[in-house]
């Protein structure tokens, strides 16, 4: 590949009148074009790594609105600017200086007595091999798309090759990567909006030797490759909330959808429950991956359910995503499928109370009698968690529980015992379950409440003796 162009290129040149007025780190920035504007907004008008060349009309005035300007070129990737010496730009003021500085992006002063068509001409002429360069990588660029394969499409290597760039292609919504590696977007690297089903941009790095002609080109490549992966994946999901509700459903046919959804026959699965921080993002995730997950949304939380083959999978990309999961237990009956979502929900709570990122279901019994007191040890700590504690806000959240089991789970009750209003005795009773992972208004969890309270009533009256 030919060597680049750069600004220190064009400042050297005794016959283009042009000197270094800022941003002198940036000397060694490649010009791959040099084009003249005095729009509003230059940079939406021009690709990365061109010059634009102006009289100054398109620059604003004050430090704040320069400052902003050269911020707002540097971002679009261009090479420099170059302002002629024609008497309609502004002063230019300490603040674009200070910008350009920091910024490392060159601003040229050239004389009035240099047309810009000299600077464009020498971009031209030491540019004009890698012109022929890139008509070439065009052609191979259309002869590369047409022969890719799916997981080709996904990874965006071949193009990613052919330009010596990364491609990656995220959705704006949720930041997640359609084209491209990993699960989410990295932070750096420029950004393209396409044209695409769902909002998009293409994130660019060391994009040196990608002119705008390329770039043009490869965006509409990677449009059509991203609506083929999303149109697929918004089939996906919305198949996949669809099963979900028909399992959930009290219909005749309700028991079957899953097992029509994995052509397996009781299929062992689990239930993973998340929170929903960006609606459409963990199904969208999991649908690009092609994951067998179904998803869907309920109470506010999101809800997979994933075949056992599929799981470890599913949780790495969770992880990834930096989800607080809560996992429910094993399961091979679709009737089942309810109460693995209370459990998964259980344990996401309690997950999400104690500050960890995994919690299973196991399905512990706790010995009825409690022996010994490490056995009721071991039954206060697991059920009660932190409302064993000390801390004043723990015992009164303790005590009501206690009351509440006392009084046959009786709201009324609880409250005149307390002193307390019902509102109160209610969000008491929710903060539990969340502390816990437990609920208030299952049997199996009912019980369990109920062991630990005889078990902290054993302790009483230990201390007592």
């Amino acid at each position: 590949m030919a060597k680049s162009l750069t600004i220190g290129d064009l400042v050297a040149s005794p016959v283009l009148g042009t000197r270094i007025h800022s941003g002198a780190s940036g000397l060694n920035r490649s010009v791959l074009w040099a084009h003249s504007c005095e729009l509003q907004d230059p940079g939406r008008w021009l690709q990365p790594h061109e010059l634009l060349m102006t009289v100054g009309m398109c620059i604003p005035a004050g430090s704040d609105a320069q400052r902003a300007f050269i911020a707002d070129l540097d971002e679009a990737g261009l090479a420099g600017i170059a302002i002629g010496d024609h008497g309609f730009a502004p002063p230019l003021t300490r603040a674009l200086s200070e910008e350009s500085d920091e910024r490392g992006f060159p601003v040229l002063l050239t004389e009035r007595q240099t047309p810009f068509v000299a600077l464009s001409r020498m971009v031209a002429s030491f540019g004009a091999e890698e012109q022929s360069m890139g008509v070439l990588r065009l052609a191979k660029l259309y002869n590369v798309a047409g022969r890719r394969e799916l997981a080709e499409k996904k990874s965006g290597r071949p193009l990613a090759e052919l330009f010596s760039t990364s491609v990656t292609v995220v959705d704006d919504e949720t930041g997640c990567v359609v084209i491209g590696d990993g699960a989410v977007a990295p932070e750096s690297g420029r950004r393209r909006p396409l044209r695409t089903l769902r909002p998009t941009h293409l994130l660019l790095e060391n994009d040196e030797f990608l002119d705008g002609l390329s770039l043009v080109h490869l965006s509409q490549v990677l449009e059509v490759d991203a609506n083929e992966l999303l149109q697929a994946a918004v089939d996906h999901v919305e198949r996949g909330e669809e099963v979900l509700a028909r399992s959930l459903a009290s219909r005749a046919d309700a028991g079957h959808a899953l097992t029509e959804r994995w052509g397996v026959e009781r299929p062992g699965y689990q239930v993973m429950v998340t929170e929903c921080e960006v609606a459409a993002r963990v199904p969208l995730r999991l649908a690009l991956d092609d994951s067998p997950a179904v998803c869907g949304q309920m109470d506010g939380r999101q809800v997979v359910a994933v075949p056992v083959a599929a799981v470890k999978g599913v949780r790495m990309r969770l992880d990834e995503l930096g989800l607080v999961v809560g996992g429910s237990a094993v399961h091979h009956d679709e009737g089942d499928l309810g109460g693995a979502i209370e459990e998964a929900v259980s344990e996401y709570l309690f997950a999400k109370a104690r500050g960890q990122r995994w919690r299973e279901f196991r399905g512990e019994r706790l010995s009825l009698l409690g022996r010994s007191r490490s056995e009721r040890t071991h039954i206060v700590q697991s059920v009660l968690g932190p409302l064993a504690g000390e801390d004043p806000k723990m015992t009164a959240l303790r005590e009501t529980l206690f009351a509440f089991l006392d009084h046959d789970q009786q709201w009324n009750d609880t409250a005149r015992a307390q002193n307390l209003h019902r509102q109160s005795v209610a969000y008491r009773l929710n903060r539990v379950e969340e502390l816990t992972g437990r609920s208030v208004r299952r049997t199996q969890h009912l019980a369990e409440f109920w062991l630990a309270r005889t078990a902290w009533e054993q302790f009483a009256l230990e201390r007592g003796k």
